[in-house]
């Protein structure tokens, strides 16, 4: 596998030379200095462009950097204000590139202030205009996460429990893959009280990523052993038995959280849906 730093010097050796582009910036886990950093890391970079849309629209550039395998091609929506371009090359690396236009840089510049994502740590690879003056040095803090109010909190438990009526109606037709897919539901409500539960027992700020990035690192050390129970096989014994343990682990969690935070949990729809579900499964066949 080629370096970073060869990488790196592969991406700035094509910037020097293509029209249009203003400044390579350097983002993620290789800027900052957590140490989060490691031989697996991708690279992380903005290109500041005059004109995104033609590198959106051409990406033949990508190939003059180095041999492709593949390119995942991911366009601005409502959610992403930038196309993406995440390239695996042949040696291995990773580079996730995002096609920003100036004023990008320019606005955080003049406003003096700094979004969360550089505020984590960026590095300023190429500048040739001039065009990143003024920005900021990043702090290296990491935004502090919120707690739900109590309408987010009480929604939020709900769709939980909803998912977790539907469940056993597929252990009990066999449909394994719609159990998998149920459950999947059901984790990504789970991440988020695992969040709220970390903020809401810590007397000081909790970094907890996103996407449950290192949770080793921001979970209570009882609530990491009982997640190693929440995960299952694809076969209807072991998936109701992880299906048991993430119901337990999250109606723990969540009284938890609504005991810390003064938040209402709504303990009258877990009950329901648990005895709805205790006496589906008490018939089922194994």
């Amino acid at each position: 596998m080629k370096s970073h730093d060869e990488s790196l010097e592969a991406i700035v050796k094509w910037a020097k030379d293509a029209d249009g582009v203003q400044a390579l910036i350097q983002i993620g886990s290789l800027a900052r200095n957590d140490n989060s950093a490691d031989v697996f890391s991708d690279i992380d970079i903005e290109i500041i462009t005059s004109s995104p849309e033609i590198l959106m629209n051409d990406d033949q550039w990508m190939n003059e950097i180095g041999e492709l395998i593949t390119v995942l091609r991911l366009d601005p929506d409502i959610d992403q204000e930038w196309a993406t371009r995440l390239a695996i090359y042949s040696d291995g690396v990773k580079v996730d590139f995002m096609l920003a236009g100036t004023e990008r840089v320019r606005n955080m510049a003049d406003k003096g202030s700094l979004c969360e994502l550089y505020e984590r740590g960026y590095h300023i690879v190429l500048d040739k205009t001039a065009i990143t003056v003024g920005l900021p040095a990043p702090s290296y803090d990491f935004p502090g996460g919120t707690l739900p109010s109590q309408y987010s909190f009480k929604a939020s438990v709900e769709e939980f429990w909803f998912e977790a009526f539907h469940l056993p109606k597929y252990l009990a037709r066999g449909e394994l893959w719609m159990v998998k897919r149920r459950d999947n539901t059901m984790k990504d409500l789970l991440l988020c009280m695992l969040e709220w539960h970390a903020l809401a027992l810590s007397h000081k700020p909790v970094d907890i990523w996103h996407n449950g990035l290192r949770m080793y690192e921001w979970v209570d050390p009882q609530t990491w052993i009982e997640l190693q129970e929440t995960f299952g096989q694809f076969d209807a014994t072991d998936a109701q038995r992880a299906f048991e343990a993430t119901i337990q682990l999250y109606g723990r969690l969540g009284r938890e959280v609504a005991e810390y935070t003064g938040l209402y949990y709504p303990q009258e729809c877990e009950n329901h849906i648990k005895t709805l579900n205790r006496n589906l499964l008490s018939v089922l066949v194994k």
